[in-house]
């Protein structure tokens, strides 16, 4: 991939930011770092190495719980008198803006991690734990991608180090280490990494306005701070920050927590769809990230390449979860992904897509909105 084209696709990384979970603080003086990997990292491996569990160690599936009742706790545990949740408030975002470009689509496929930070005050973003994890496949041509999430606690092979839990690996190396364990585990290339914190998710969306975002059941969970009611929220920056922290009161933890930062990427693709229609809509959206973000590129460059990944259709894009179980590794929990998992990883190698991918797009303008595809895989 050209580092033109590469950027073009960076910029889809830039407005996903604004919907993954940043769990972190900020670097220096900024919110969101954007880098790409050594050459090594941005190659392709003959296939996925996926850790099993042994044939001696059980593993449960991520069993799905009942919604919680709609109370929320206080501070200290005590149940308010007149207690209740967030009521919907929003309708779904509709038909895409028409929107044309003379920028041609990129011929390559594009990988992309966005990783964020559970880092504390005084904490190096880029050296604490990693506390989401998505890979970003986008196949420029069709049109259609993946956004695949990884339970925190996936059981991996972090090259010189044995194995341990993925999101140690950022702690053990940085950015590029966790990319080259990504690449290790799913046999795919990562062409770009971005990592983010707090400060710029909730920043940026406020920014840009608030967020549309589908919560699916009750959400009652004090340690995130998410109180949601089923429906359609429209929510601040803190609130999708707690929306995607939650895993207290989710139906399968962390791997429902994951789909939902999925879901929240998506919708924010959504939103810049109905808003941006020109040029100058692009050039706003990449003010608003160049603003939190350290990147090693012209801000021009990015707005005349901003076209390219706008032309993305979150209803061809899939949200899935690597499918795994819940195991033990010495004395830590950890989830051992399942073969599954080698199959979808190899389903993506090809075009980036689940299933077989769409013809090439060819029109310059923007197709009304779709119904969205809903993808689960077994255990996911």
């Amino acid at each position: 991939m050209s580092a033109v084209r590469g950027w073009a696709w960076t910029l889809v990384v830039g407005n996903l930011l604004l919907a993954s979970v940043a769990l972190g603080l900020r670097t220096g003086d900024a919110d969101v770092v954007v880098g790409r990997p050594p050459p090594s990292t941005q190659a392709p491996l003959p296939g996925p190495t996926v850790v099993v569990a042994p044939p001696s160690t059980q593993v449960q599936a991520a069993a799905a719980t009942a919604d919680p009742e709609p109370i929320p706790l206080g501070d200290r545990g005590e149940v308010p008198s007149q207690a209740g949740l967030r009521r919907p408030d929003a309708e779904q975002y509709g038909q895409a803006v028409a929107f044309r470009s003379e920028e041609p689509v990129p011929d390559d496929l594009l990988f992309v991690l966005a990783i964020g930070s559970d880092a504390r005050p005084g904490e190096p973003l880029d050296r604490s734990r990693a506390d989401s994890i998505h890979l970003l496949a986008v196949n420029p041509r069709s049109g259609t991608g993946t956004v695949v999430g990884f339970p925190r606690d996936t059981w991996v092979e972090i090259p010189g180090h044995g194995r341990g839990k993925i999101n140690t690996a950022l702690v053990l190396g940085g950015p590029d280490l966790l990319a080259e364990t990504v690449r290790r585990l799913t046999g795919l290339p990562v062409h770009w990494w971005a990592l983010t914190g707090f400060d710029g998710l909730t920043a940026m969306v406020d920014e840009l306005g608030r967020l549309v975002v589908p919560v699916e059941r009750r959400m009652a969970d004090r340690n995130s701070g998410a109180f949601f009611d089923r429906g359609l929220h429209r929510m601040s920056g803190g609130e999708v920050l707690a929306f995607s922290r939650d895993r207290h009161s989710v139906a399968r933890g962390d791997f429902s927590r994951s789909e939902n930062q999925g879901t929240v990427i998506l919708q924010a693709l959504r939103k810049m769809r109905v808003e941006v229609g020109d040029l100058a809509g692009v050039r706003r959206w990449v003010s608003v990230l160049w603003r939190h973000a350290r990147v090693d590129a012209g801000f021009d460059d990015v707005v005349r390449l901003g076209a390219t990944a706008r032309r993305l259709d979150p209803d061809r894009l899939v949200n899935v979860v690597a499918p795994g179980g819940v195991g033990t590794a010495g004395r830590q929990s950890v989830v051992y992904l399942t073969e599954d998992a080698a199959r979808l990883f190899e389903d993506l190698r090809p075009d980036a897509t689940v299933g077989e991918a769409p013809p090439p797009t060819t029109t310059t303008t923007e197709p009304p909105a779709t119904t969205t595809t809903t993808f689960h895989l077994a255990g996911s």
